[in-house]
Formats: C-alpha cells, sequence, structure tokens
C-alpha cells in the first residue's frame, strides 16, 4: 500500500535534497577546479578564467611534477611513511585494546583513564618537540612512525569491538593451551578485520595528510613529505600573486620555459596526493562502515 505524503513531508524531502546537493557541489567542485586547472596550459590558465573545461589540455604539468625530484622523492617518502605507520599503527593499537579488555590485566582501569586524559590535554609544541629529542627521534624517519602507534580515540574502538566478541572463544583457546599473544594473533585479529580496516583507513589518512610533524621536527630534504612540498607551494603561490599583481600594467605573468606557473604545478601536485586515498576508499567502504556503526553502538 503506498503512503501518501503530507505537504511538510514532501517540503522537508524537497529541501533536505536540494541542500544535499548544494553540500556535493560545494564539495566537489574545488576537487573538480583543481582537476581542470592542472590539466590546462599554465600561461593560458592564468590569463584566463576557467570554470568548467581544461584550457588548451595538456600532460606537461604532471610530467614536470614527476619529472622533479625533490617532488618525487616526498611521494615515494610519504608512501613509505603511511605503509609503516598504518601497519605498525593498527597492529599495536589493536594490541593495547585487546589487552586492556583481558580481565586478567592488572591496574588495566588506571591504564585506560590515563590514555583517556592524553585526549584532553597536551604539552603543546615545544615540549614535545624535547620528548622527541630526548628520545633521538626528531630527523629520523621514526618521527613519523613512533608518535603515531597508539590513538586513544582508535584504541576505544577497538576495545569495544573485542568486548562484543564471546568471552567462549578465548577460554576455550586457554583450554587448549594458547598463550595471550596467539589468542590475540589467531583469534582477535582475524575476527576484527571491520574496525581494523577502519582505523586503517584512519591512520593512513593522517599519515597521508600529515605536514605538521616534517614542518617542526624533521630539517633534512630526505624526510619531507608530499604535504610539505604542498605548503611552499601554496606559499610561492601566494607569493607569485602578489609580484603578478604589482606588474600586472605590463601584463606579465611568472611561468617556466614550458609554459607551467607556480599555480598549474600546485594543481598537478593536489591531484596526484589525493588520488591514492580516492582509490583505496572503495576497497575499504565495506569495512568502514561496518566498523563505524560498531564503534558508535559501543565506544
Amino acid at each position: 500500500m503506498k503512503i501518501k505524503r503530507t505537504l511538510e513531508e514532501r517540503i522537508i524531502i524537497v529541501f533536505s535534497v536540494i541542500m544535499s546537493l548544494f553540500l556535493a557541489l560545494v564539495t566537489a567542485y574545488p576537487i573538480y577546479y583543481s582537476f581542470i586547472f592542472a590539466f590546462s596550459h599554465g600561461r593560458e590558465a592564468a590569463a584566463s578564467q576557467i570554470f568548467f573545461l581544461p584550457v588548451s589540455p595538456t600532460l606537461e604539468n604532471f610530467r614536470m611534477v614527476f619529472s622533479d625530484s625533490i617532488i618525487y622523492h616526498s611521494f615515494l617518502m610519504n608512501f613509505l611513511r603511511t605503509g609503516v605507520g598504518v601497519i605498525t599503527g593498527v597492529f599495536f593499537t589493536a594490541m593495547v585494546g585487546y589487552a586492556l579488555t583481558r580481565e586478567e590485566l592488572r591496574f588495566r582501569r588506571t591504564y585506560s583513564i590515563i590514555a583517556i586524559i592524553t585526549m584532553y590535554f597536551g604539552g603543546g609544541v615545544i615540549p614535545t618537540f624535547l620528548v622527541y629529542r630526548a628520545l633521538m627521534i626528531t630527523n629520523t624517519f621514526w618521527v613519523f612512525i613512533l608518535p603515531g602507534m597508539l590513538n586513544v580515540f582508535h584504541m576505544l574502538l577497538v576495545m569495544a569491538f573485542f568486548r562484543d566478541l564471546p568471552d567462549s572463544l578465548f577460554e576455550s583457546a586457554k583450554i587448549d593451551g594458547a598463550g595471550e599473544f596467539k589468542i590475540f594473533r589467531s583469534i582477535a585479529l582475524p575476527l576484527s578485520k571491520p574496525i581494523l580496516a577502519t582505523i586503517a583507513l584512519f591512520v593512513g589518512v593522517g599519515h597521508w595528510n600529515d605536514w605538521f610533524t616534517p614542518a617542526f621536527f624533521t630539517s633534512s630534504p630526505r624526510l619531507q613529505t608530499l604535504p610539505v612540498i604542498l605548503m611552499r607551494l601554496l606559499s610561492a603561490t601566494e607569493a607569485q600573486a602578489r609580484i603578478n599583481e604589482s606588474i600586472a600594467h605590463l601584463g606579465a605573468v611568472h611561468v617556466t620555459n614550458a609554459g607551467l606557473t607556480v599555480e598549474s604545478l600546485r594543481h598537478a601536485t593536489m591531484i596526484i596526493s589525493i588520488l591514492p586515498i580516492m582509490f583505496v576508499y572503495p576497497f575499504l567502504r565495506k569495512f568502514f562502515e561496518k566498523g563505524i556503526m560498531i564503534g558508535s553502538i559501543k565506544a
């Protein structure tokens, strides 16, 4: 039987659809604009306004990005940091979350309270730098990995998931002589794929987009990641915009020999930086949605 909607319900539905389309447009258009600008000829794009289609389509911007050794190396460093960070972060967070759900662990409530306090209070940049320097991880690759191995929010999601598992699984494994680590590796981890995929996506996006750590805690060019390069390109673009304004009466636009501009290179680098996350998310979507629902109900 078809239910007839009232006038108020129709108004709400129409309003919701319009707002959803508006938010989708506001969210998607900046990405689309970067996409068409990245495929546009830099000089002609700087001299004209583009809104929907590239101007003189070309792949020169992307060729220049990959031929630049600094950008190419930062791209590889981003991949390495994200890969190692996801593996270590997910495994260590899951291991701590599992331990804190075991009643056999003494003072587990105290450990949980101490961890939760760190969610509300932090030392700031200078104390953090002093701690990292005391640990001798500043200006090393491990400054990307060690501080992010445990995220308290992700730990709470894992704890909520493990609490939902039946205790009979762990008790039967102990009767068979399995130790805690074997139970964790053979039972807990295989059954927790949804929540592990969820926090893997969170950790991966966090590592991939992080510019704060390499900007403040590293000085070596070989440790610079893609977000730092993007920030420098953004600063260069703003500086060039001011220069262009000061010499606008001459009609000059700063370009390279190939007709490239800092703006076109910045958009090409941005597109390259977001593509890996866009490709990975569809494969984790099923687990991600289930993991989020578990966390929202149990945590």
